[in-house]
């Protein structure tokens, strides 16, 4: 509705990205994905801007503790883990976003990403098919590309993209 009315839909942009922020930490999977692509179809045709407010902001929520320990035992808190994917889903919308070039946040969102690659089963799925898309969009021009990384960044970028052999 929004994409078919754009221009009319403007000055609503604020309440939809703050509708769409709620969805992104909703409990259900399929609403937080589901979110995730709408946030970044905002972001890609420029109705919202991408901001170091929001990759700071999901930075943050990326960073919850998601489980706790209880009598020495480990123990998973669901909705913290519905927050730190949540998290996740906005830097993968910010990275989703620019499919063809490097915007200046890019490479801050990607080791966000590469952060967290270690997460539970849920958040290393979601990075798993970001990056994937990644490493498939910019794959052609990744000459050009690879300029906008560190070196540093680069070796980590390619410490989680690059699949390790099980006999290495």
């Amino acid at each position: 509705m929004i994409f078919s009315n754009l221009f009319n839909a403007r000055p609503y942009a604020k309440q939809f990205h703050e509708i769409v922020l709620k969805c992104l930490f909703d409990e259900q999977l399929e609403v937080r994905i589901a979110a995730s692509l709408t946030l970044s179809g905002f972001y890609q045709c420029g109705y919202i801007q991408v901001t170091q407010e929001y990759l700071k902001y999901f930075r943050e929520m990326s960073k919850t503790i998601y489980f706790t320990k209880i009598n020495g035992k480990k123990v998973i808190l669901q909705k913290n883990i519905v927050k730190r994917h949540g998290g996740i889903l906005g830097v993968c919308a910010i990275v989703s976003s620019s499919p063809y070039d490097i915007p200046i946040y890019v490479p801050d969102a990607l080791m966000i990403l590469c952060e967290h690659s270690h997460d539970p089963d849920l958040i290393q799925k979601s990075i798993k098919k970001c990056l994937s898309e990644f490493r498939r969009t910019h794959h052609d021009s990744w000459h050009e590309h690879r300029q906008q990384f560190t070196e540093d960044q680069l070796a980590i970028l390619a410490d989680v993209l690059i699949s390790h052999s099980y006999y290495a």
